[in-house]
């Protein structure tokens, strides 16, 4: 073959390998995006965890002020009730001016039970929030390592696929002479026949 269409050859290898090259680097820059991308969600997850928390903290604090108040607003009634009924000049502890005052305070105690409750409930659903939210990080941040740890696989992979493919090319080309230093044209043997690198008439053999 002639200096030319050996460089043909070669060029068509070499474009090969930087195609195999430049895959694997786009690889690999796939998979640093996608971990990076699952490493931001992973980071979005916490956030609303951490938030969902002090949501569920600060229900608990203004519920424990709601029922304070709401103890001191009973405690006012009863003392209201109290004096109106002194005034009247009866016995306050004793009888029905002591059912008033106690029917006051248990309906007062009920309301504060009622907004611990319904406080607990509230911090309660926030954690609940944070929990699925840290649940919800801890897999993206699996998906990031785990796509991390399977790049080495992958770049093995297309170098070996790559590689044999390379190969298979250069042995085309090379049992069509593409590299062949013989003067003769078109590869031939001197005597008008093919040659071939295993021999004439393919027979295992010498090549010339």
């Amino acid at each position: 073959m002639s200096g030319a269409t050996t460089a043909v050859a070669v060029g068509s290898l070499a474009m090969n390998a930087a195609g195999s090259v430049m895959g694997m680097i786009g690889q690999g820059q796939q998979a640093a995006a996608s971990a990076a991308q699952a490493n931001y969600q992973a980071q979005l997850a916490r956030n609303n965890q951490q938030i969902a928390e002090w949501n569920a903290q600060r229900a608990l604090q203004q519920g424990q002020v709601a029922e304070q108040q709401q103890r001191f607003k009973t405690s006012q009634v009863i003392g209201t009730q109290r004096a109106a009924l002194a005034s009247q000049g009866g016995d306050i502890n004793s009888g029905s001016p002591l059912d008033i005052v106690g029917d006051s305070a248990r309906a007062g105690e009920f309301d504060a039970q009622t907004i611990r409750n319904n406080a607990a409930m509230q911090a309660y659903g926030f954690r609940v929030q944070a929990a699925n939210a840290g649940a919800q990080s801890e897999l993206y941040r699996q998906s990031a390592d785990n796509t991390m740890a399977a790049l080495p696989f992958g770049i093995g992979s297309s170098l070996l696929g790559g590689a044999s493919s390379l190969f298979d090319k250069g042995l085309g080309y090379y049992s069509k002479g593409y590299f062949d230093s013989d003067p003769n044209p078109g590869g031939t043997d001197g005597f008008g026949g093919r040659r071939n690198y295993l021999g004439y008439g393919g027979v295992p053999g010498p090549a010339f």
